[in-house]
């Protein structure tokens, strides 16, 4: 049997059935971090990178940002290690290497290089294990492809009067 140490006891700054659930990150595209990089295995047997990924909290929109002053940390577990012969996973690999803004013309791939390299997600939602939908990553894109924030708030505001423009048209 495994010796495991034990933990200690954790002093709380509130009650924790006070404590409610903060709201999700809204759907959008979000310029993050790579904060680290682990080789894992799936239970399937397959090797992948887990990349947790975090948005600093001037990147989230002012209606949930002070439930994250610390940002949000996203997972991002669906990059393959390629096998030998396996195109797919090495396009994918290469897709990545690039939207993070390193160079693809190699033959060799340090994952610790990864790390602080800006990234774009799209944000969207998903339902968790237990039912509950939940902000996930979908899709990563390079960071300079992200508008400024200033462009996305005007982007938005002039969404309402164009369709109105259609709407009234016959």
């Amino acid at each position: 049997m495994a010796e495991h140490e034990e933990v200690g006891i954790i002093t709380l700054d509130t009650n924790l059935s006070d404590v409610e659930r903060p709201p999700e990150i809204p759907v959008g595209r979000y310029v993050g971090e790579i904060q680290s990089v682990e080789q894992k295995t799936s239970g399937a047997g397959n090797e992948y990178f887990a990349i947790r990924i975090l948005v600093p909290a001037e990147n989230i929109p002012a209606e949930v940002a002070e439930h994250y002053e610390d940002g949000a940390l996203f997972f991002y577990n669906r990059l393959l290690v390629p096998k030998p012969g396996d195109r797919r996973s090495l396009w994918n690999l290469r897709q990545f290497v690039e939207k993070i803004g390193l160079d693809s013309n190699t033959n060799e791939i340090n994952p610790n290089e990864w790390m602080n390299q800006s990234i774009g997600l799209v944000v969207g939602m998903e339902k968790n294990l237990e039912g509950e939908l939940r902000s996930a990553v979908k899709s990563l894109f390079a960071a300079e492809e992200a508008p400024a924030r200033e462009e996305e708030q005007e982007a938005k505001a002039e969404v309402p009067k164009a369709t109105a423009a259609r709407g009234r048209r016959r």
